[in-house]
């Protein structure tokens, strides 16, 4: 197993435990997602349209209120490279996606400790593919396109301030997001 597959796997047996353990949860003042919440992401990413592993971050901002969910919005960017291989031809591509993204945030019953969330993202993707041939040389092309996701995640508190995070993205997302968020 690699390293990432490792950690990603640890955050996530944390995530699934914690949640499942809501008997620990406690009511502390502003410990909901709501509007005037300030979060900081980072995490490990893995798979999509341009596979690969990477890390990438976002922030994130509670607007309003809409009956009982948040709308926030915030930014994504991230960094994605994979590497492939046969015989002396290597090819390594990388995506790097910087989108805007707007989510709506769920209530979970009475469990003030777990947030989920649903949204869209659009931005610009800057694809780079190298390609070297052994003795033939190297080239290198890139090219940057506006792009747009869909993501749905959850975090769940382990302290005041610090959560693990887990999120899903399609499109130009990374499919798995793995990490941390810290709430300023």
């Amino acid at each position: 197993m690699m390293r990432w597959q490792a950690t990603m796997l640890a955050l996530t047996s944390a995530l699934v435990v914690g949640v499942a353990d809501t008997s620990v949860a406690q009511s502390a003042p502003n410990s909901g997602f709501g509007p005037g919440t300030k979060l900081v992401s980072v995490g490990l990413l893995a798979g999509g349209d341009y596979s690969g592993t990477g890390l990438g971050g976002q922030v994130e901002w509670g607007l309003r209120s809409i009956g009982r969910t948040t709308l926030s919005l915030g930014a994504f960017a991230g960094m994605q490279r994979k590497s492939t291989g046969a015989g002396s031809l290597e090819v390594t591509t990388s995506a790097v996606p910087v989108m805007a993204m707007g989510n709506i945030h769920f209530p979970v019953g009475s469990n003030d400790r777990v947030d989920m969330y649903a949204g869209a993202s659009l931005g610009i993707v800057r694809v780079s593919v190298k390609s070297e041939a052994g003795n033939v040389g190297s080239s290198r092309a890139s090219d940057t396109n506006t792009g747009g996701g869909v993501q749905v995640g959850v975090r769940y508190r382990v302290a005041s301030r610090l959560s693990l995070m887990g999120q899903l993205g399609l499109v130009d997302l990374p499919l798995i997001m793995a990490g941390l968020s810290l709430r300023l």
